[in-house]
């Protein structure tokens, strides 16, 4: 009995210092290369030999970069559009996995993954068809410090300019291709606001140049009189800038050149009357009146860092002009009974008019005498009349031209007489 127990305590001793062997790692793949399944698609074929029957690959940089998630395969070769670093050089590491776990890892040739030069748009001028020319330089790709590796392909045959141009009103976007060389092209005239971008292409992906916003320009008066009077000026206020669609928000920039035009009658050409700048607060014209004219304005195509509109001209207001009475009145405030009182006129302009003494009877002005204006002057004596009274009078004259331009009937300020 005592040997049985002690045979089984062994065996059990045995059996407990048992280790189980490990296993082998897999075969590590050999002969990692790289090429393009399809460069316009940015497809890069990876192929090896040798390893099992499931690998995985990731990409790693030279300089240390964070790589990729592994990316599990099966077979000895796959096509994968990779999320690579742009401007780096990188290659493509490729383990054989199996339970025991993962191989050694085996890599490809180190590539580089430069992008073209990114173009540089030097012009935009939008034209009166809502269309814009751009002009822009191709500049010159980065340094290829992997020359003649596996992925480099000649310009000729993927490298390519793409314009590309999105309008926010209907939300499509656009790629219009054109030739490498290309420095020049025309957006055809879409809905604004619009995104444009000048896009160099090659087997990586594209480079863009700045975006320019194609915005409208608004353009109002905010403020006008409702009549100027000869020879002083007036005070026209308005707003321009640029609109994103958002018509709360009005991009005021800076150096809106805003051009005033005026006319006569609508039968009359728009006439240059001088030119402003609209800031930040918008602008204040101050013109000054010599007839009643229409004025409008205008703001030609406009540039502001990445900014353009195109030209706009605002609606037409009508501003007429009455005369100016530099005097009107007698030369006393009370009179005596039968005094000869001394009227005295000077209205600008000096036109040569029938202009007439009224008193106001307390609802309507009533003509009392004529008063004879010659080259804008009048002096004439008026007797006092009605004993115990205070009259309001006033002069008014009838429209007249100056240089063409209307002057309406205008009656001066009141003054007035007491008669004792």
């Amino acid at each position: 009995m005592r040997r049985t127990v002690a045979t089984a305590a062994a065996v059990a001793l045995f059996t407990a210092t048992q280790t189980t062997p490990a296993l082998a790692a897999p075969p590590a793949p050999t002969d990692v290369q790289v090429n393009w399944a399809d460069a316009n698609l940015h497809l890069v074929r990876t192929s090896w030999s040798g390893g099992g029957a499931d690998s995985k690959a990731r990409i790693e940089y030279q300089d240390g970069s964070a790589p990729t998630e592994w990316f599990p395969t099966t077979g000895n070769q796959f096509a994968r559009n990779w999320a690579v670093r742009y401007g780096k050089v990188a290659r493509v590491a490729v383990v054989t996995t199996d339970a025991a776990g993962a191989s050694a890892p085996a890599y490809s040739p180190w590539f580089d993954t430069n992008l073209a030069g990114a173009p540089k748009i030097t012009a935009a001028v939008p034209q009166a068809n809502g269309s814009v020319q751009l002009i822009w330089l191709n500049t010159a790709a980065p340094a290829d410090t992997t020359p003649g590796d596996p992925l480099d392909l000649p310009p000729s045959q993927v490298g390519k300019v793409r314009l590309q141009f999105w309008s926010w009103p209907n939300g499509a976007v656009e790629l219009v291709p054109y030739a490498l060389d290309t420095t020049t092209a025309v957006v055809p005239p879409r809905p604004h606001p619009q995104n444009i971008w000048v896009l160099a292409t090659n087997e990586w992906a594209s480079a863009g140049s700045e975006d320019i916003h194609y915005d409208d320009m608004k353009l109002f008066v905010t403020k006008a009189p409702a009549y100027g009077v000869f020879g002083k000026p007036m005070a026209i206020r308005g707003m321009a800038g640029a609109n994103d669609g958002d018509e709360t928000d009005l991009y005021t920039g800076s150096n809106i050149q805003v051009t005033m035009q005026t006319r006569a009658t609508a039968s009359k050409p728009w006439a240059y009357a001088g030119r402003y700048e609209s800031s930040v607060h918008g602008f204040l014209i101050e013109p000054v009146a010599v007839g009643g004219r229409e004025y409008r304005f205008y703001v030609p195509a406009w540039r502001y860092d990445e900014v353009v509109t195109g030209q706009v001209i605002s609606a037409s207001t009508y501003i007429p002009t009455l005369a100016d009475f530099a005097v009107a009145g007698f030369n006393v405030r009370t009179a005596q009974v039968g005094q000869m009182v001394k009227l005295t006129v000077d209205v600008r302009p000096g036109g040569t008019v029938k202009g007439a003494l009224q008193r106001w009877d307390g609802k309507y002005w009533r003509t009392v005498l004529p008063v004879p204006v010659t080259k804008g002057k009048a002096v004439m004596y008026v007797r006092a009349a009605g004993r115990g009274t205070t009259t309001t009078y006033r002069v008014a004259v009838p429209g007249m031209t100056y240089y063409g331009l209307p002057i309406q009937t205008t009656g001066s300020r009141s003054f007035t007489l007491a008669v004792r």
